[in-house]
């Protein structure tokens, strides 16, 4: 039988793969018959979710979208997924053989919105895929054509318009987004970027330079300077024809046929060994916006108010945050800047990964097979910590506050209680296993991990390193129940719980009478605001290239996950920046303030309660707060200022109603003099009063199909604030696809596929249901294979799991199940143009990131 594997992208939150089962799926209490067990459910998929209609797996083809004239409609913003190839390249499946080499996709766009496409192979100088723009009279009018993993731009008018999706070389997985204007990132080669046409910059290899120089004037381009050693400019005569244009576009003018033409020669000159370097001559201009690419995509740090808080300060060197957890990405560029020396306490050599016990290398040689890692410490790192205004990734709480990494856990992302009380030791420079501590102790411990269970003495650590003044901060748990999860749980332990972006508790996070506080963890389903990205958190993470399992290269990258894992990160980060304006902030004085209401802005009823506790933590009220607490004068409080939240929303096609929060990110009194929506009359209505929570309501009553926008302009007596706002009118019973599953059974302990269910989505929600299944424990996978790899959930595939694909949860199966259900869709990863090798050897054993499972077929 051929067998197929899964690959899924986990975030483990527990020190133990086995979770409570106090989940949403109901068991029936018959004992088990002969034939076993029934277990069943449904897989949910946002309706802003499609497809590529002709992808690579070996199933019954809906109809092929190569042609303008066969163009797939598209829903407006959506995410998608897709494959095209050349011929004979990519694994065998329907397309390798003919090719599937371009696929065309027909949408409504509004100016100003932004489309990605993600290209999802590993080896990109094989694999090169482009994206067009085309009006309806099939010209093109942008283009996106790099050799990187992300293409984009910005659509100039609205209109009606064809995507056209090109495999350039080789085969690969895509992931194509269309979504509201919040920034534009990629170093991507594109018809609209401002580069002088017939101009490119060259440098030659050495090793074959007159060769290189010859083949530069064979096609025309003549060198403007002559030192070889050095980057060179070369210009071509604009009279004499270097067609490199595809016969079959048309473009709107000459010059962006000049410009396309120039961007072919990079691309083929980029393949050559005697080119080392080509490039457009790019027109710059001065710019005061903070430089990092993915800053406008994380909705989790303006929710918090840090730009106010960074006002005030973006964090002092001398401030440490240890975090306990899979170890870091040592040279991340978006985090090595931050990081100072840790310590290895995974003692136990069969779970290590490192081949040995306690060392002094906090560097995260992944946690399992060669498919791939978690890296869930530097995702943690990121949120804390990321190196800001370096012109690439993200930007991090604390722009100078530093990072200690203490690794403890290890395969499958396990780690006992023994060996994470030797970490906090180490942290508080206490005495502690490895017989050492660090030169200077930290001043805040994140611990992004836990269980339903600890042993009797943990307490006492926790105790010892808070006399310390250490101020401890711990994620509540993702199980969604009240039952108390610990360290969380544990007296002097800040116990965070994660909302969304609509400032409302996540599905997933516990709460209950231990729980301190919120901060923002996300949700990888929805695209509320409408940027075609899920709302998750977005953060430094890694992935693993190639099948080596010998020091496996490792792609520097940029991904969204979810989880309280993911919040609690965001208080250590605004812990330093108020121990930054306030070194003598003690962990009681950090309580105190809590419990007082002066950091915090309240969410659900007054006051603390069990499902926020005492709310979300605000970043600049925090700060502030601690100035004054140290004698200190604050900075005059900022004058009246708007702020909403989310920036932009998003209806798509089959939601009627979102909710828009109004705030006051100043002091003083902050007046609303008029909210309205602009030439809307009669299809937005938008219900509420003053500051707070405002109803959006969307009646599509009496408009044709199509893709409608619209600006929400709010008027206050400080400043005037617009909310682009996006919906679309389709087909009625048009719902989200995320394409032909795979739902596997799989022991977690063997990574073995016990059985497999094929099922197609109806009405967006695909069902399944697996009989005579003998008590155990499993984990429930399910996803895509649309490059027919023998792998579900690569990047650019979909790919799900009960609880959630970032935090799978294991099953105790004793009696039948049903309504085991969970989401489905595409993810999005944003690549650093860097390689690594780890600095420790990844051993093949145990569980990875990505799951190593078969499939039946």
């Amino acid at each position: 039988m051929l067998l197929k594997h899964n690959r899924l992208v986990i975030i483990f939150l527990l020190l133990s793969i086995a979770a409570c089962n106090n989940s949403s799926d109901s068991a029936d209490s018959s004992s088990e018959s002969s034939t076993g067990f029934t277990l069943s459910g449904h897989i949910l998929v946002a309706n802003n979710t499609a497809t590529d209609n002709d992808v690579n797996d070996n199933q019954p083809l809906v109809t092929n979208n190569n042609y303008r004239e066969t163009a797939q409609k598209l829903p407006n913003p959506v995410i998608l997924g897709g494959y095209v190839n050349q011929p004979f390249q990519g694994p065998s499946g329907y397309s390798r053989r003919t090719g599937d080499i371009d696929d065309y996709y027909e949408v409504d766009l509004r100016a100003g919105q932004i489309i990605y496409l993600f290209v999802a192979s590993e080896d990109l100088g094989r694999n090169d895929v482009d994206l067009f723009l085309l009006d309806s009279n099939n010209v093109v009018i942008n283009a996106s054509t790099s050799d990187q993993d992300v293409e984009g731009f910005k659509v100039a008018a609205t209109g009606h318009y064809f995507i056209q999706v090109r495999a350039y070389q080789g085969a690969s997985n895509y992931v194509l987004s269309i979504g509201q204007d919040i920034a534009l990132t990629s170093n991507g080669m594109r018809l609209s970027d401002q580069f002088r046409p017939g101009e490119v910059i060259v440098q030659l290899s050495p090793d074959n330079l007159y060769q290189a120089q010859s083949v530069m004037n064979s096609l025309g381009w003549q060198a403007q300077s002559l030192d070889t050693s050095r980057r060179m400019l070369f210009q071509v005569d604009h009279d004499q024809s270097y067609q490199l244009a595809a016969p079959e576009f048309k473009f709107a003018s000459p010059e962006l046929q000049a410009k396309y033409e120039t961007l072919m020669l990079i691309k083929q000159l980029r393949h050559r060994a005697d080119i080392l370097e080509a490039s457009p001559n790019y027109q710059w201009q001065s710019f005061a916006q903070p430089n990092d690419e993915l800053y406008p995509h994380q909705w989790n740090l303006k929710i918090m108010n840090l730009p106010s808080a960074w006002d005030i300060t973006v964090g002092d060197p001398t401030i440490i945050v240890a975090i306990l957890d899979s170890g870091a990405l040592l040279n991340h560029p978006d985090l090595k800047g931050n990081l100072i020396s840790g310590y290895d306490f995974v003692r136990d050599s069969r779970i290590s990964q490192d081949g040995d016990g306690i060392d002094p290398n906090p560097a995260d040689p992944g946690d399992g097979l060669s498919g791939g890692s978690s890296f869930h410490g530097s995702h943690v790192a990121g949120t804390i910590a990321a190196v800001t205004n370096n012109n690439q990734g993200i930007a991090g709480i604390g722009w100078l506050t530093k990072v200690m990494p203490l690794r403890v856990l290890g395969k499958n992302g396990i780690g006992s209680d023994y060996d994470i009380e030797q970490a906090i030791r180490f942290a508080a420079g206490l005495p502690n296993d490895s017989g050492t501590v660090p030169p200077q102790p930290a001043q805040i411990i994140n611990l992004s991990l836990g269980g339903p269970d600890v042993s009797l003495g943990f307490q006492q650590v926790m105790t010892q390193a808070r006399q310390a003044g250490i101020m401890i901060v711990a994620s509540a748990g993702n199980e969604g129940t009240n039952i108390p999860y610990y360290p969380a749980s544990l007296d002097g332990v800040i116990s965070v719980g994660a909302i969304d972006i609509n400032k409302q508790r996540a599905s997933y996070s516990n709460f209950g009478d231990y729980l301190d506080v919120m901060a923002p963890g996300g949700d990888q389903t929805p695209d509320v605001d409408g940027d075609g990205m899920p709302d998750g958190i977005l953060s430094t993470v890694g992935h693993e290239i190639g099948t080596a399992t010998n020091n496996p290269q490792i792609r520097f990258t940029f991904d969204v996950s979810m989880g309280t894992s993911m919040a609690s990160p965001h208080v250590a980060g605004v812990m330093a920046l108020m121990k930054a304006v306030n070194p003598n902030l003690t962990p009681l004085d950090f309580d105190n303030l809590l419990r007082s209401g002066k950091i915090t802005d309240d969410l659900g009823s007054p006051g603390r309660d069990n499902q926020f506790g005492y709310g979300l933590l605000n970043a600049q009220k925090a700060v502030s707060a601690a100035i004054e607490l140290n004698g200190g004068v604050a900075p005059e409080p900022p004058p009246p200022f708007l702020v909403v939240n989310p920036t932009s929303l998003n209806f798509g096609l089959d939601q009627s109603q979102l909710i828009l929060a109004l705030d006051n990110s100043g002091s003083g009194e902050l007046q609303i003099e008029n909210i309205f929506a602009d030439s809307a009359g009669g299809v937005l209505t938008i219900e509420g009063r003053g500051l707070g929570e405002y109803v959006v309501k969307l009646n599509r009553a009496n408009l044709a199909m199509g893709t409608f926008s619209t600006t929400i302009t709010v008027i206050t007596n400080a400043n005037i604030v617009k909310i682009p706002v996006i919906w679309q009118v389709g087909d009625p019973n048009a719902t989200g696809n995320a394409g032909f599953h795979y739902v596997l059974l799989i022991n977690p302990q063997t990574s073995e596929t016990i059985q497999e269910i094929t099922t197609s989505a109806i009405q967006g929600i695909y069902s399944y249901q697996f009989d005579q299944v003998p008590q155990g424990t499993y984990l429930i996978i399910a996803g895509t294979d649309f490059n027919n790899d023998g792998l579900i959930c690569d990047i650019g595939e979909a790919c799900g799991a009960f609880l959630t694909a970032s935090r799978p949860t294991s099953l105790e199966v004793n009696a039948n199940r049903s309504e085991i259900n969970f989401n489905t869709g595409f993810n999005v990863n944003f690549f650093s143009s860097q390689l690594t090798s780890t600095s420790k050897t990844a051993l093949p054993i145990g569980f990875s990131r990505l799951y190593q499972t078969h499939r039946l077929k």
